[in-house]
């Protein structure tokens, strides 16, 4: 009953607007813009506040599975009618800056179809979500020098498609392949500062929040086992368990590029072969560097990281290093389309063939390919986003592709419709080919 009139009340907030940019981020290709200080002052000096968020109403269908074998879950037709709210809250004073946000969600596919068709794990992790996103505050403490305390997103690296250099922050993968990462990222609690100079941006960060990334619980049609998975163990807040990370940035005419330096817990799971078994966060290390470069009508990507301190079930003592290289290209030549190809390779030094059977899937060379066209039609009114993801050289381990409308209705809102087809493949890709759906959804931002 609770989540019922939680999810009605969702609804009316959703059908009732409560408050009335775009964002340039390359100005075209022929300067970079450069990383200053945030701005965070206000007029006068006095207080402002401002409110805004959005609610959003979202459907998926099922399109390709067939009728379930007995005591399985039959995924067909509905798999998701989802009402959203997001809220946020931006107060100003002087050089400082406070800001909160919080989401709910209610999904009413898993009523509708009858909730005891599903695992309990698919209920709690998809059903009813209510969740601090970000919530710090962030000022000045002298010309040079800034500092951002609370739970917030950090984010490391250039690409848009594949993380290499972008570990700070874990992802929902509940959904593969349905958003974005910049859509995806779990905010958690750190401290950072940052110090400026010049061209240079000097950033220190204390990570003292460790999160798994979220993954398909156990009775998903994403999970790819027909056994839960071990119980989580998450390190403790503590202070002996924060993580460190520094990042240098420089932004020069048509280029910039950064440098960092990582001690963390990652958010990928490990599962530990004791009795019984049980699923642990990894403290690794990290160098990396990244880069952009501007010519012309062209941006060229390259980001590259080393880790050290990776295991495995199968070689659990061991220790591994990992070294993941990415290239990318992105074209701006053609009147409002923007077409990016990137590559990557995650090479595992020391690979032993007992590897191959452990359940992290590791490889010894993992090779990911991901193309994007995105083509604005009526001012911007109108883009059209189509997304072909490969995974491994010949797309042995698995493929995602996926195409999407979005319309801009009216001032504020905004429906995206698509369809995502994926291929089966390898580790984490082994069950997900019958999972095709079409999707809609309806948005409101105030």
């Amino acid at each position: 009953m609770i989540r019922e009139l939680s999810a009605c009340l969702l609804l009316l907030l959703m059908a009732s607007p409560l408050f009335a940019g775009e964002i340039d981020l390359f100005g075209g290709f022929d300067n970079i813009q450069a990383s200053g200080k945030e701005e965070t002052s206000t007029p006068e000096n006095e207080l402002s506040s401002h409110f805004s968020g959005y609610s959003k109403l979202g459907t998926s269908v099922n399109v390709a599975r067939h009728a379930p074998d007995a005591q399985e879950t039959d995924w067909r037709d509905l798999s998701r009618l989802r009402a959203e709210l997001q809220l946020e809250a931006d107060y100003r004073l002087l050089q400082w800056k406070l800001f909160a946000s919080g989401k709910g969600s209610y999904d009413f596919s898993y009523s509708l179809n009858g909730r005891d068709r599903y695992t309990s794990q698919v209920l709690d992790s998809y059903e009813w979500e209510a969740e601090l996103r970000e919530a710090y505050v962030q000022g000045a403490l002298s010309e040079n020098l800034d500092v951002k305390l609370g739970r917030q997103i950090v984010v490391w690296g250039r690409s848009d498609n594949f993380r290499v250099t972008d570990i700070l922050n874990p992802l929902d993968y509940r959904e593969p392949g349905l958003t974005d990462i910049e859509d995806l990222r779990l905010p958690v609690t750190m401290s950072k500062m940052d110090y400026y100079q010049g061209v240079w941006q000097l950033s220190l960060i204390a990570v003292h929040e460790h999160r798994a990334s979220k993954l398909p619980p156990f009775g998903s049609d994403f999970y790819p086992s027909p056994v839960p998975p071990p119980p989580e163990e998450t390190p403790a807040n503590s202070l002996k368990n924060t993580g460190l990370a520094l990042e240098a940035r420089a932004v020069f005419p048509g280029w910039d590029i950064s440098f960092y330096e990582a001690n963390l817990y990652t958010d990928q799971i490990t599962i530990v072969p004791s009795f019984p078994p049980v699923q642990e966060l990894r403290r690794i290390n990290m160098a990396g560097a990244a880069m952009n470069a501007a010519r012309g009508n062209f941006l060229y990507i390259l980001e590259v990281a080393h880790l050290t301190g990776l295991r495995f079930m199968a070689d659990y003592p061991r220790d591994y290093a990992r070294t993941d290289l990415l290239a990318g290209l992105e074209y701006r030549g053609f009147t409002d389309t923007t077409i990016s190809l990137d590559l990557v390779n995650r090479h595992l030094y020391h690979f032993r063939q007992e590897l191959s059977d452990s359940p992290e899937s590791p490889q010894r060379d993992e090779r990911q390919t991901a193309l994007r066209i995105n083509r604005e039609l009526f001012h911007d009114q109108l883009s059209l986003t189509a997304l072909l993801i490969l995974m491994g050289e010949l797309a042995q381990d698995g493929t995602v592709q996926r195409f999407t409308a979005a319309y801009d209705l009216a001032d504020n809102w905004s429906l995206t419709a698509g369809v995502i087809f994926y291929q089966s493949g390898h580790g984490a890709m082994a069950a997900v080919g019958d999972n095709d759906r079409g999707f809609l959804e309806l948005r409101y931002d105030f």
